[in-house]
Parts: C-alpha cells; sequence; structure tokens
C-alpha cells in the first residue's frame, strides 16, 4: 500500500513540475514585457494595464502552492483529505487574495508618501522622461547612446525615479538645467516641428470647414442641409395630401397653381415639374447656402461680416483667439492661414514651446504644500509617486516570484530524484508514501539553496550600469539614514538597496532568455502592452 502511495506521489509532483514550468513560461515573459514597459517613456494606464496580468500570475503562483499542499494532503490521507472541490475553491480564494493584497499594497505604498516625496517624484519623473528622450546625460553613467535600448539601461529607467528621490537637494543639482528639460520634453511630447505641424492642420482643416459653412460652400452630406431638405419635402408632400394629391399625380390643369405655391418658399425653377423630389432639393440648397452667406458668423464674440475670403477670415481676431487656445499659442502670436516655409512656421512652433515651458515650469518649481493634500497639484505629485513606485515594486515581485518558483521547481525536481533513488534502493515507504524524514530535509536544502544561491550570485554581480560611478552613488544615497535613524532604519535602508541592485542585475541578465520565451514558446504574447498601435 505504502509502495502504492510513493508512486502516486511521484506521478503528482510531476504533474507539479509540469504546471510549475507552464507557470515559469508565462511569469519569465511576463518579466520581459514588463520591463519593455517600465524601462521607458511610457503613460501610467501602461503600466497599470500590464500589472494586471503581473497581480494575476501572483495569484497563480500562490494558488500553485495551495494545490501542492491541499493535493499532497490529500494523498496521505488516501483520497480522504480535502475533496477536489473545496481544492479549486482555495485555489482561486488564494488567487483572488494575492491579487487584491497586491493592488492593495501598491495603492497604500503610495497613499502614504508625503508632500515632499510627490513634489520630489514629479521631478525626477521628468528628468527620466530626458534621459529617454536623449536630452540629458548623466555623468558618471555608462557612455553608451544605446544603453536605454538594452536590458540593463531600461532595468536604470524603471529604478531611475526611485534612486533618484533619495538624492539630496536634487532641485539645486537641476535647477540650472530644468527650463532646458522642461523645453526638451515639451518638444518631445509635441512631436517637434513636424508633430505640431500635424496638430496645425488639423486645426486649419476644422476652420475651413467653418468657413465653408460661412461662405456658403456647403456639400450635399451636411446635416443641417439634409435636415432642411427633408422637412420642406415633407411640408410640400403634406399640403397636397390635404387635396388628395401625390407629386405624381397633380392634375395638369392644377400644375402651375402648385408651381407657384411652392415658389413663394422654395425657388424652384418656372418649368419645375411637381414629382422631381431632387431639382425640389436642389432649390433648397440653393437658398440654404444664401441664406448662410449672407448671416456671417459670431467667433469668440466677434461678429464676422460676410463675404470674406478663407485668409481674411484666419485673420480675424475671433479666429485668432480660437485658433491660439486650440494651439495652446501664447496671446501675442498670429497664425497664418498658410505658411511659405519651414523657417516661417518654426517661429510658431518657437512660441508654443516658449508658453507651454513657461506653464511647465510652475509645475516643476512649484513648492511642498502646492503637493499637500488640496493642493494645485496634488493630483499630478501623487501620479509622479505611484511612476516612481510601480515600476520597481513590480520588477521586483515579478523577479522574486520566477527566482522562488523556479526553486520549487529543483525541489520538486528533487523531490522525484530522491524518491525514485528510495524505491530502486528498495528502501521501505512510510504509511503515507513520503519521503524519509533525511530525504525530506535534502529536498528542502534544494530549495533554499536555489533561492539563497541565486538571491546572492545576483548581489554580487555586475552589469555595466551597476559598476557605474553614478549607480554605486545612488545606492549609497539610499543607505543613507537621517540624523535620527534607527539601527532598524539603517538595516531596511540597506536591504532596499540590496533589493535595488539584484533587479537591476537580474532584469538584465534574464531578459533575453525572458524576451526569447515570450516570442517564440508564447508566440508573442503582449500582456496587454501594444506599443506598435501607440
Amino acid at each position: 500500500m505504502a509502495a502504492s502511495l510513493r508512486s502516486l506521489q511521484i506521478r503528482q509532483t510531476l504533474i507539479l513540475i509540469v504546471l510549475t514550468i507552464i507557470y515559469l513560461c508565462f511569469e519569465l515573459g511576463f518579466n520581459a514585457r514588463l520591463l519593455d514597459v517600465v524601462g521607458g517613456n511610457v503613460k501610467p494606464e501602461d503600466v497599470e494595464g500590464v500589472e494586471f496580468y503581473g497581480r494575476s500570475l501572483s495569484g497563480i503562483a500562490a494558488a500553485l502552492v495551495v494545490l501542492q499542499l491541499m493535493w499532497r494532503r490529500r494523498l496521505k490521507n488516501n483520497g480522504s483529505g480535502p475533496s477536489w472541490t473545496k481544492i479549486i475553491v482555495c485555489c482561486l480564494v488564494m488567487a483572488g487574495v494575492v491579487f487584491g493584497v497586491l493592488k492593495t499594497t501598491v495603492n497604500v505604498l503610495v497613499n502614504t508618501r508625503d508632500a515632499e516625496f510627490r513634489r520630489m517624484a514629479f521631478n525626477t519623473t521628468l528628468l527620466q522622461r530626458s534621459l529617454v528622450g536623449g536630452s540629458l546625460q548623466l555623468q558618471g553613467l555608462v557612455d553608451d547612446p544605446t544603453l536605454f535600448a538594452k536590458p540593463e539601461g531600461k532595468s536604470f529607467l524603471a529604478l531611475f525615479p526611485f534612486l533618484a528621490v533619495s538624492v539630496r537637494h536634487l532641485d539645486e543639482r537641476m535647477g540650472p538645467a530644468k527650463e532646458q528639460l522642461v523645453r526638451a520634453n515639451v518638444r518631445q511630447v509635441a512631436g517637434g516641428p513636424s508633430g505640431y505641424y500635424d496638430k496645425y492642420q488639423e486645426a486649419m482643416r476644422e476652420l475651413a470647414g467653418k468657413w465653408e459653412l460661412y461662405a456658403g460652400i456647403i456639400p450635399d452630406s451636411d446635416a443641417g442641409l439634409r435636415a432642411k431638405q427633408q422637412s420642406s419635402w415633407q411640408e410640400y408632400v403634406s399640403s397636397l395630401s390635404r387635396r388628395g394629391w401625390q407629386p405624381h399625380s397633380v392634375p395638369m390643369r392644377r400644375q402651375a397653381a402648385v408651381v407657384n405655391n411652392v415658389r413663394k418658399k422654395v425657388p424652384v425653377p418656372a418649368n419645375w415639374r411637381t414629382d422631381d423630389e431632387q431639382g425640389f432639393r436642389a432649390a433648397v440648397k440653393r437658398r440654404y447656402t444664401a441664406e448662410a452667406a449672407s448671416k456671417g458668423v459670431t467667433v469668440r464674440g466677434e461678429r464676422i461680416p460676410p463675404g470674406l475670403p478663407f485668409a481674411a477670415f484666419v485673420a480675424r481676431p475671433g479666429v485668432q483667439a480660437e485658433l491660439r487656445e486650440a494651439l495652446k499659442l501664447p496671446a501675442s502670436a498670429t497664425v497664418q492661414a498658410s505658411y511659405a516655409s519651414p523657417a516661417e512656421f518654426g517661429r510658431l512652433f518657437d512660441q508654443f514651446l516658449d508658453r507651454q515651458t513657461a506653464e511647465k515650469l510652475v509645475e516643476y518649481r512649484a513648492s511642498r504644500t502646492d503637493f499637500e493634500a488640496g493642493g494645485r497639484f496634488f493630483h499630478e505629485g501623487k501620479e509622479a509617486a505611484r511612476a516612481a513606485i510601480v515600476p520597481p515594486v513590480a520588477l521586483f515581485f515579478s523577479l522574486l516570484g520566477a527566482i522562488g518558483h523556479f526553486s520549487k521547481l529543483l525541489y520538486l525536481i528533487a523531490t522525484v530524484v530522491l524518491l525514485l533513488l528510495a524505491m530502486r534502493r528498495g528502501e521501505q515507504a512510510g504509511a503515507d508514501g513520503q519521503l524519509s524524514r533525511r530525504s525530506a530535509w535534502i529536498a528542502t536544502g534544494v530549495l533554499a539553496t536555489a533561492f539563497a544561491g541565486t538571491w546572492g550570485i545576483l548581489s554580487v554581480l555586475d552589469n555595466n550600469v551597476t559598476r557605474s560611478d553614478l549607480f554605486r552613488q545612488m545606492l549609497d544615497w539610499t543607505r543613507q539614514g537621517e540624523p535620527d535613524s534607527t539601527r532598524w532604519n539603517l538595516a531596511g535602508k540597506a536591504i532596499l538597496a540590496n533589493i535595488t541592485h539584484v533587479v537591476a542585475v537580474g532584469q538584465g541578465y534574464s531578459y533575453p532568455v525572458n524576451e526569447a520565451i515570450r516570442i517564440n514558446v508564447l508566440q508573442g504574447i503582449e500582456y496587454g502592452y501594444h506599443p506598435q498601435q501607440k
């Protein structure tokens, strides 16, 4: 009986090995995708979207542990332990709990940061975007223009805002270059002169549509025109029906009178046929466009007289005010209907940069009180704090899950090997078919050694980024305590610095393997992130 249980345990462990390998493939593929997301200039919703998959995978990882424990208990009790229904329910509950706990943990970390952290995070995200855009080079970092396209560079970008908030007197250090960085960031977000020109063309196309209505150039598809044509025709048909007629059945002797009556409202020709709906609608359009052209329009409180060509229409003060608002230009700017050369348009783009830079500098030079709850930049500061906290936390949990389940995989393999060796040696199985105490300790030792060994190796390894003077200096700043710091505070900072180093190294070395698994094994699964659609 015990031997039979041992065979069942081997079979059970092999199934768990397969499930763990499948999980590891998805976890490692996710880890590569996560680094693509957090190691670049992406929006918060991109991180939040891909992190849904991360929390789900963490929940599945916890559910696998519950499955292993409860299934083993069921086997030990010869099938009289927890039912499969109970096991499945417990796995689902554990997955949901872990998903919720991770989401809550991140929210608590973000919500408990103080105003100074939010202010610093808001400024460090500017530095991060400047690094991605190439407008900022950090002294002491690797001198490699392709660094941020490499795994170690992406890891550094993801960790940078979190590390930078530990830099003392950051404002003084970045103050002289802040305006230049803000201007470069505004330029990058706008897409440069070509991207801004696209927005200009879009605004002018919208304005051209308004001018066509103003000038009486109305297409047949215009909703207002179609409604007017339909209502006029229905009114005409109704007037005939009161006499018992239809457009095609008006008596010959009454047609002239009907046409004369129609011409009082609609300018149809004198020889118009009473059933000519197309000619009727064309006449309605002529009156509709003439009325539109004669009315003129009011833009921003200015009455624009009828008959102006497009260039003169664009030059009107009301229209200029509307264009300046749409294109985010200062009050002194003048928008032309067209530009003869890129240099001419470049002057307009410079005015846009001047205004946007001045407005953004107000935010980046704001005081701590502006980032307090209820302050004018509280929401922006909170989003910046999330951007600083979520990437390193996400990378840490993903790396931890991968190392943990890799260690668990080795533990399961060791368990199968030890069970097979025991069977080959003819060792007597226990009543429950489990490993002997000595073998169980060996398997557990494999798990602990694999986890501690992997973490220890990553702690002493380096890559181009972690060997740089800047990264080492930033880690030193992270370890530094305040004057009133306790031993526990200092120990916590040291652990945090070690985790940061492990994440930076581990992500750099594991990314090529993880990305190969995502592309080749998982068929390029996107995990909710689609950069080609941006």
